[in-house]
């Protein structure tokens, strides 16, 4: 473990960037083409999906996604979009396949592992072959009860890229963690700036006056790994251990 203290991290006489990568379309385009898109990114835990056919759906910059156990008791993913006229196939968020998944714009059908199987009337059409039209499928891994997705045409391999951090948590048994609660907070601001609160503590005493009661709020550590990884601690203060 390499622990140091936040203000350590960062380089000297550093400065938040300028307000035009908080507010420009092209630069957040420009994010999910070259970050969400092509990295793996966190969509939720094994254990929501307990059974064959259930799915939910989740968005990563402009896509839609959706998630699902296969006939063969395996989560996998697809881009939620019919492979005939671009429609989107699922609406709801979350639910349960029976045996297949059904387009409802032209009735375009597909089994639980994503190919083709049923087509009105496309039989008539000339060399029309179902096998060349399963959904577009998303790389997926899952690790420790977390699904993973990655948008990229060449994902790149998932164990190499979490190698820093693959073995770190075995001892707390992550993976049999049951999701018992979700809030969602819909964030008026850029995505950067959830990440850069989550960063600091310097707000605590403000926002988190109860928090900084009992935490050495200034003396915040970050374990730096290689890679997309950042985590850390703040110490309680003496009095306050439990």
């Amino acid at each position: 473990m390499s622990f140091k203290k936040t203000a350590s991290t960062l380089s000297k006489n550093a400065n938040t960037l300028k307000r035009k990568y908080y507010i420009s379309e092209k630069i957040l385009n420009k994010e999910y083409e070259h970050l969400f898109y092509k990295h793996w990114i966190c969509a939720g835990r094994s254990s929501e999906l307990s059974s064959i056919g259930q799915y939910k759906t989740v968005n990563i910059g402009k896509e839609n996604i959706i998630i699902l156990r296969d006939s063969n008791n395996k989560i996998v993913a697809h881009y939620n979009v019919c492979r005939h006229r671009g429609t989107r196939i699922c609406k709801n968020k979350s639910g349960h396949f029976s045996k297949s998944i059904q387009c409802g714009y032209h009735g375009w059908t597909y089994d639980l592992n994503g190919d083709l199987i049923g087509a009105p009337h496309m039989d008539a059409v000339e060399n029309f072959n179902k096998i060349n039209y399963a959904l577009h499928s998303v790389a997926l891994k899952e690790w420790e009860g977390f699904i993973f997705i990655n948008l990229s045409d060449k994902p790149n391999n998932f164990e190499f890229y979490f190698s820093p951090i693959l073995n770190r948590f075995k001892q707390w048994n992550i993976s049999t963690l049951k999701t018992l609660e979700r809030k969602k907070y819909n964030v008026k601001g850029n995505w950067k700036l959830v990440i850069q609160n989550y960063c600091e503590c310097y707000h605590c005493p403000i926002l988190h006056p109860e928090l900084a009661a009992i935490h050495n709020y200034m003396g915040g550590r970050n374990d730096l790994y290689d890679g997309a990884f950042l985590g850390g601690y703040m110490d309680f203060n003496k009095n306050k251990e439990s």
